[in-house]
Formats: structure tokens, sequence, C-alpha cells
């Protein structure tokens, strides 16, 4: 299955909302698939056993607003993309944004969630949208988090050599070729583990470094492990292995490429599991310049 067969995209109608409109409609146009876009209505329903007209009053409201806003996505749409009324399906939903939104997802069975990010430079871009942040931690498929940038045609993947990233790095793979893109593959060495760190310190020592032979081992195992599964994965890919914390090293990678797409792997997609987004996936979704796909690690 394609990762543009079916594409969801969450719109308020904002401009952070219109990238996501327009790289939902690459995905779906390069796949052929099915484009669906979906606004969510704020629902507020009085409850006034005593007053039926007031309930009747604010449903009327309801259907009167979901009908201008049907419209105004229906426009937003066309304009962003060129697409007729027909090439394309509006949803409009009432109630808590990511819900129905999630609830729509589910009912399309849609392969690709795109939304937007609240805030693109400096501090801003850090603030990401509750709404979308839910939608980032509870979809069933992959989710896109769009941010406007030039079209460099290179693609980072970042793995932390498990089993759980390699989802992500297939998908950067499938990507890639599909836009016919140029894939990095990256992994953060972390020579300063936190539990040297916290036992040390504290009581007036100084952190654990492993000495420079045994970091250059560690670079060349961990630059093996990575070119081993880009070889099972069949992907043609780069690949760089860079000390450091790792949600900075992805982050400042990205950056030095000027990669216009950032694919991580989260875990869990079930229970509570889907629930705790990896700190690592959530801070890069958080942090990118550009935008960040979100695979679902099984």
């Amino acid at each position: 299955m394609a990762l543009g067969d079916v594409v969801l995209v969450a719109t308020d109608l904002s401009d952070s909302a219109d990238e996501a409109i327009k790289l939902g409609h690459e995905y779906a146009k390069r796949a052929g698939g099915k484009f669906v876009v979906c606004h969510v209505v704020h629902e507020v329903l009085r409850s006034a056993p005593l007053f039926p007209q007031a309930i009747q009053a604010d449903m009327e409201a309801l259907i009167h607003a979901e009908s201008r806003a049907a419209a105004a996505v229906e426009d937003r749409v066309k304009d962003l993309t060129g697409l007729p009324s027909s090439g394309f399906e509006v949803r409009i939903e009432s109630g808590g944004a990511d819900a129905a939104i999630l609830r729509v997802a589910e009912d399309v069975s849609a392969t690709l969630v795109v939304t937007g990010s609240r805030g693109l430079t400096g501090i801003a871009r850090l603030l990401l949208g509750n709404v979308a942040e839910r939608i980032v931690r509870y979809a069933h498929c992959p989710v896109l988090v769009a941010r406007p940038h030039a079209r460099s045609k290179k693609i980072l993947a970042a793995t932390d050599l498990s089993e759980l990233s390699q989802p992500g790095v297939a998908l950067a793979g499938q990507v890639a070729a599909e836009q016919g893109a140029a894939l990095t593959v990256v992994h953060a060495l972390d020579v300063l583990p936190a539990p040297a760190l916290g036992f040390t310190v504290p009581f007036g020592g100084a952190p654990l470094i492993p000495p420079p032979e045994l970091i250059a081992q560690m670079r060349d195992g961990a630059d093996g492990v990575v070119g081993g599964m880009i070889d099972r994965l069949g992907i043609k890919a780069d690949r760089r292995v860079i000390e450091g914390d790792a949600a900075t090293v992805v982050i400042r990678t990205a950056e030095q490429l000027d990669a216009e797409l950032v694919v991580v792997s989260t875990h869990g997609r079930t229970g509570l599991a889907r629930v705790a987004l990896g700190s690592v996936a959530e801070k890069v979704v958080r942090g990118a310049h550009c935008s960040v796909l979100v695979a679902r690690s099984h």
C-alpha cells in the first residue's frame, strides 16, 4: 500500500494548514490516491430541557456554520491545488478537533494524515499546536507535520539502530524513490550516556567519557549497522554517524543538508503504548525547520 493511497488533510483554514493541503495533494497525486480534507467546527450545544427552542437555535447555528465551512474549505482547496470539486472530498465535523480528525482518519482508512504546525521559525516553531501533537500521538497511520520549505530534493531519516526504527527508514526510502530525492540516514552516537553523567557529577566526579579509540570503534560499528540496515531494506542512501544527543543531531543535520523532509519513527500503535510518543521523535517534530514524517513502528 502506497503512502498516498488515502490522504487525509486536517485544516483550520490557516496559513499553516495551507501547506498541509498542498503537500497532501502532492502525495495523493503521485499515488493516484483519494484526497480528503477535513475541517472541524467547534460545537457548542446548551443543555436546556426547559427551553428546547434554545437547543433548536444552537442546532440551526451549527448546521449553518458547517455549511459555510464546507464552502470555505472547498474554495481553499481548489485555489491551492487547482483541483475541481470532484477531485477531492470535504469532510466537515463538529466537536473536539483532534478526536474528530482521528475518527475520520479511521473512517476513510487513511494511509497518511497531514497536518500543519503552528510556528515556523525561532522559538515559535517549538510550539507545536496541541491538536497537531495529539494527531501525531494517536493516529493509526503515518502523520506528516507540514512546514513550508524550498524543494531541495533531500530527505533525512533517523535511526537508533533498533528494529523499531526500521519502518521509518524504509518509509523514507519509499518517499525518496517516489520523489526522486537523495536520502541520508543518520544515527546519533551518544558517547556520554545519562547514567554515567548522573552517577559521577553529583558526587564531584567527572563525566565518564570513553577514550578516543573506543569512540572510533563505536562509530565504525554503528556505521556498519546502518549500512547493513540500508542493504537489507534495499534502498539507496548515504549514511552518517554523528556524536551527540539524538534529537539535536537530527535537527542540526537536517539544517546542514537543507533537507525538505525528516522521517522519524515512534513506537507503539495501540493501547497505552501509543500515548507515549518517543522523546526524540517529539523533539524533532517540534524543532525541525522542515516537514517531519512520523512513521509508526509495529
